[in-house]
């Protein structure tokens, strides 16, 4: 309660001062790109929470991963101390399978893995993100298979300047980065490389190792316009991400001191990622245009200490897109046919395992205003998906088909000028991942036992929600509900992925920004989540009524930020409720696990036109600032040693330059 007691009292200071201070001043209202309409956010019929580079920048974080776990109100924490691969958690869908049920897209390319790898999100250095937009509860006819709790939709900068930035601080930190562009006519061209690295945060395991990590990002774009219709686009990244995460603790040894080693040897993952897109746009019109795009991506993760060490996989997209924008009318509509191969292999050559994910899809969504005065409009669409996963290993040769029907429905009315209230309904779907369907088997040491007890889950969520936004201070609220079937789940009594027959989440999120005056703001973020079992035959496994493991009920995020003259600078303090550890749906477990909690600061001094520079910047940080003890807890048998994962337990601070030429 001490939290709450603290955020009232900031709260309404806030109010009282800014009444004094804050006459005059302007409160943008944020233009979105949500379900492929750029709307505002009084003509939005979806809750979206955007970031845009400027806010990311002065975030003081390093990478995205820091960024969406300190900064957002998402859940994330890092899984199994691997900070590369978060685990996401979005709308009561559980740290254990959440990032299955978020879409994320980077530059319209989906990055989402057909295994139960989770997205590689924690290499792309936020130097390279125009903005973030995060889409709770909705997304499913755009975005398709696995948008259940919604999607994160991440767009990379066309650089124009060129920059250089170098920070560095304890525990070995490094960042790097490089950044450059050119617009010659009807070409342009735009560069980045980054560096991150740390020497570790933890002792020295049994081998002499260190928690350390390193990762470095190379992109390239391209544009040419044939002529004043028509466009040619050309994107090519790589990422390259070496990491030795800690092993697991148990509860003593986290809370005595969670930098400890443990047992077991640091787990060492190396990751190559190449991902490539290139797409043409012509208008035939001012209203009309039509898009054809080709995607591609080549990627290879070495779990060093894992029985199938080792991992490929390949993706082909092709796509066509159609695009009406009227008076009153929006419509876009496409197809879309998506292949992705998976090569497992022992001991980095023997290769045991090969699947394949054939996803085929088509869908439409439009948006009308149905009024006079442009205060109602109406949003609606569907979308039909055939998911196609085929398998072929010394045991099994099979395949097998399924069909996904999706479809949304929103609106949105504008009460007045401040005021407006949007509510929407989506239905959406998520197939099996090839690691559920066909498992491997410790006992044989092969993949050669087809999941019977598996099927696609199915979600109904509705969404209400109310935007207020004036000269000085925007609101937002909104509620949901969604209704689950055959929730995919993992069953710590049999040893197997399995579906709850019915689940339900329900919540609210309350986002709050008030300037307070010339140079200081507020920002509030709260939301509260509940996931519970609703029914399943398997009633002594899953009973009815209990909440589903790795969902914190309250989730806060305050922040101060200042802004005047030369200077930016920013306070902000995340806590994340505790949850119940991944395997106990019966709520027993004594040692749940722990809450999230961070303070962190970040300044930045702006020295304008020194020198030959156009700009020069002066910035450093500290993240964690109390030192609170962060980790996850898996599992509640302990096996003898360790469940916890430590991440995010010292303070740690570093300092940087940045030069634009």
């Amino acid at each position: 309660m001490r939290y709450f007691k603290i955020i009232f009292t900031v709260v309404f200071f806030s109010l009282h001062s800014s009444l004094i201070y804050s006459e005059g001043l302007n409160t943008d209202e944020v233009i979105v790109y949500s379900n492929k309409f750029y709307t505002s956010e009084s003509n939005s019929a979806h809750h979206v929470e955007v970031y845009d580079h400027q806010e990311i920048i002065n975030s003081g974080t390093n990478n995205l991963f820091d960024f969406l776990s300190n900064k957002s109100s998402l859940n994330v924490s890092s899984y199994s101390g691997n900070k590369a691969a978060p685990s996401i958690d979005m709308r009561g869908y559980g740290l254990e399978n959440g990032y299955q049920n978020i879409v994320i897209n980077v530059d319209g390319y989906r990055i989402n893995n057909i295994d139960m790898a989770p997205s590689f999100l924690g290499t792309i250095n936020t130097n390279d993100i125009d903005r973030i937009e995060i889409l709770k509860g909705s997304g499913s006819v755009v975005h398709g298979d696995g948008s259940n709790a919604g999607s994160i939709n991440i767009y990379t900068k066309n650089h124009n300047k060129t920059r250089i930035s170098s920070a560095f601080g304890n525990y070995g930190q490094k960042n790097h980065s490089f950044s450059t562009g050119e617009t010659i006519d009807n070409f342009s061209i735009s560069l980045s490389t980054s560096y991150e690295s740390n020497d570790g945060y933890s002792q020295k395991d049994s081998k002499g190792n260190k928690d350390k990590n390193k990762s470095t990002n190379q992109a390239i774009k391209l544009s040419y316009q044939p002529d004043q219709n028509s466009q040619i686009n050309f994107k090519y990244s790589n990422t390259e991400s070496n990491s030795l995460f800690p092993s697991a603790l148990s509860r003593f040894q986290f809370q005595r001191d969670p930098s400890r080693a443990g047992v077991s040897s640091y787990n060492e993952f190396d990751y190559n990622d190449d991902i490539w897109g290139l797409d043409y746009v012509t208008h035939f019109s001012d209203n009309f245009s039509v898009k054809v795009y080709h995607q591609g991506q080549r990627k290879k993760y070495d779990a060093r200490d894992y029985a199938t060490n080792l991992r490929k996989t390949s993706a082909i997209v092709n796509g066509l897109e159609f695009d009406y924008s009227g008076k009153s009318f929006n419509l876009t509509s496409g197809m879309s046919l998506s292949e992705r191969e998976l090569n497992a292999y022992r001991n980095s050559t023997s290769h045991v395992n090969q699947a394949n994910k054939q996803n085929e899809a088509i869908y439409l969504q439009a948006k009308h205003l149905i009024d006079k005065n442009n205060k109602l409009s109406i949003t609606y669409g569907a979308r039909s998906e055939r998911v196609i996963t085929k398998f072929n290993n010394i045991s099994i040769n099979t395949d097998q088909s399924d069909r996904l029907s999706m479809f949304e429905t929103g609106l949105n009315y504008i009460v007045n000028n401040q005021v407006n209230l949007f509510s929407n309904f989506s239905k959406s779907m998520q197939s099996q991942d090839i690691d559920r369907m066909l498992p491997y088997n410790f006992f044989t040491g092969n993949y050669d036992t087809l999941n019977p007890n598996i099927k696609p889950m199915q979600s109904r969520t509705i969404n209400i929600g109310l935007n207020y936004i004036d000269p000085v201070q925007k609101l937002k609220i909104s509620t949901f509900y969604a209704d689950l079937d055959n929730e995919i789940v993992y069953n710590p009594s049999t040893f197997q992925n399995e579906n709850i027959d019915r689940t339900n989440k329900y919540g609210y999120e309350v986002f709050f920004m008030r300037k307070l005056n010339d140079r200081f703001n507020l920002k509030f973020n709260y939301s509260y989540t509940i996931a519970k079992i609703l029914n399943d035959t398997d009633s002594s496994t899953f009973p009815s009524g209990k909440l589903l493991p790795g969902v914190p009920k309250n989730s806060i995020n305050l922040a101060i930020h200042y802004d005047y003259d030369n200077w930016n600078a920013a306070l902000n303090h995340m806590w994340r409720d505790r949850s119940y550890i991944f395997d106990d749906f019966n709520n027993n477990a004594n040692m749940m696990s722990p809450s999230y909690e961070s303070t962190n600061a970040f300044v930045r001094y702006n020295l304008r036109n020194v020198l030959q520079f156009n700009n020069l910047n002066i910035f450093a940080s500290v993240n964690n600032i109390f030192e609170q003890k962060n980790g996850i807890r898996t599992v509640t048998n302990g096996y003898g040693y360790g469940t916890t994962y430590p991440y995010n337990f010292r303070r740690t601070w570093f300092i940087g330059m940045e030069v634009e030429i």
